[in-house]
């Protein structure tokens, strides 16, 4: 059973199962900046689409600060994602795409329009301890992204995109410490 909310969001698919919005403390990532940013904050979708073997999740950026994007960080994320939503505890970073299909996304922030993308091939480059994941992304059409859910996703402006903001809409908010 998942940590997430069972509740559904009118703009979403029908197939929406899971939702929450992830507040990731720094310490709690592998491989640190040192550059402070004190926490990073993602809205986590997961969507069962009938027609697909696995789940499809979007994992959205919260604007956080660059160093935190869900692109920059997309494969820490992953892996947590992984452990709370899916209950796949140590997944190896190679392994992630066997679990799930991995989106992220960024609202739209004009004159920028929001941007999905498919995250795959995961590939651990040797030599560091804990592993570093390098991905590979495919940009995605909203009619794309749609299609892999099976049916409406909802859409956002950048300044209504916020931890504060999906709280008051009743998504849950999970906070990730480090374990020291």
């Amino acid at each position: 059973m998942s940590l997430f909310s069972r509740r559904r969001r009118p703009a979403d698919a029908p197939t929406l199962d899971d939702e929450a919005v992830l507040v990731i403390d720094q310490h709690a990532l592998p491989f640190r900046s040192p550059h402070w940013y004190g926490h990073a904050d993602y809205h986590v979708r997961v969507f069962r689409p009938g027609n697909a073997p696995k789940p499809v999740v979007i994992m959205g950026d919260l604007d956080n600060d660059p160093i935190a994007s869900i692109t920059n960080k997309c494969p820490e994320v992953t892996a947590m994602v992984a452990h709370l939503v899916l209950g796949r505890p140590g997944v190896h970073p190679t392994r992630l795409e066997d679990h799930a299909r991995w989106l992220t996304y960024y609202a739209a922030h004009d004159p920028l329009g929001e941007r999905f993308c498919e995250v795959h091939s995961f590939e651990v480059v040797p030599g560091y301890q804990p592993p570093l994941v390098n991905l590979r992304y495919r940009d995605l059409r909203r009619e794309e992204a749609e299609e892999l859910v099976g049916g409406a996703l909802g859409r956002w402006q950048r300044r209504d995109y916020t931890v504060a903001g999906l709280q008051r809409r009743g998504v849950r908010v999970m906070r990730v410490h480090s374990a020291s």
